[in-house]
């Protein structure tokens, strides 16, 4: 029994020393040093490349930002009179009587189109015969000046044709007198922008002049039935005086009557959004909304302050 206990003691004792020496002989793996930590950088995400002909839309432009804590800024634009009537080189006057009197008619800009009243000339003999002057012409599109608060449209003719007929309308009437021109015809117009209610441009006065005087013929005075002379060319200029003074009166009152100017004010209405928007980049037919804040013309200019809503 003691020789049994002696052994188990051995065994253990040995046992521990196997565990000790084990333990001392295992080897670890050097230890890895710590990484640094690192900042996330995060990547922008891809944009999607555009379609075959379907061009990458463009950023739009920036609008003025307000200082910080203040109040929103307006944008000023300038808009030329020149440009708000429209295109010039579509304006014309064409004047005519020859298949009725209402044949004359303009286009001045904008909505600002009219037609008037031209009769022809009668004039009568002392044997009660009549001979019979008509006219026509069509203007170049005009010359467009801005002289001072006005915009100075100037409409050039080549020539008005002053057609002559004796007694009857036939081959033998027209071969009895001889036709004419009247040369260096210019008409004048003038228009004195300014904004209605809604500060939108508009036009406050209108001012028509006209020039112009028949070429001297060689042959001017024609004898009927012997005794009854007629001085075509003095004829011929005592008309176009009295054309002139009918262009004048009858263009002036067709653009200052109330349906021109309110066709003017609506198209010009829509050309003024569409040209504060277009110039900033933003599509006209977006919902955007236009609020003029102050407008005024300085000279024929419109200058015009404005936010977009």
């Amino acid at each position: 029994m003691r020789t049994y206990a002696i052994s188990s003691a051995i065994g253990i004792a040995a046992g521990l020393v196997f565990v000790g020496s084990m333990a001392m002989a295992q080897v670890f793996p050097p230890r890895q040093p710590a990484p640094f930590p690192s900042q996330s950088v995060q990547m922008p995400a891809p944009q999607p490349a555009p379609s075959p002909g379907q061009s990458s839309p463009m950023p739009a432009p920036a609008l003025p930002m307000p200082p910080s804590g203040g109040p929103p800024v307006p944008l000023i634009m300038t808009i030329p009179f020149e440009e708000i009537l429209g295109d010039h080189t579509k304006a014309f006057i064409q004047i005519g009587n020859l298949r009725g009197a209402m044949d004359s008619n303009f286009l001045v800009g904008r909505g600002m189109a009219g037609r008037f009243m031209l009769p022809r000339d009668i004039v009568e003999f002392g044997n009660g015969k009549k001979a019979y002057v008509f006219v026509s012409g069509l203007s170049n599109p005009p010359r467009v000046i801005s002289e001072g608060n006005d915009l100075h449209l100037q409409f050039l003719f080549p020539v008005w044709q002053l057609k002559t007929y004796y007694q009857e309308f036939s081959g033998e009437g027209d071969n009895a007198l001889g036709d004419l021109v009247a040369e260096r015809v210019v008409v004048d117009v003038f228009l004195t922008p300014t904004t209605n209610q809604q500060r939108l441009p508009t036009y406050d006065s209108v001012r028509v002049a006209v020039s112009g005087e028949v070429k001297e013929e060689p042959k001017c005075t024609y004898f009927f039935d012997l005794v009854f002379p007629l001085n075509i060319c003095k004829a011929a200029a005592q008309y176009v005086e009295r054309i002139k003074s009918t262009i004048q009166e009858e263009m002036r009152l067709a653009l200052m009557q109330t349906p021109t100017r309110t066709q003017f004010e609506q198209q010009v209405s829509q050309m003024v959004r569409a040209y504060m928007l277009g110039k900033l980049g933003i599509n006209p037919m977006s919902p955007a909304r236009i609020e003029i804040i102050q407008a005024e013309f300085r000279g024929t200019d419109y200058v015009v302050s404005y936010f977009i809503r």
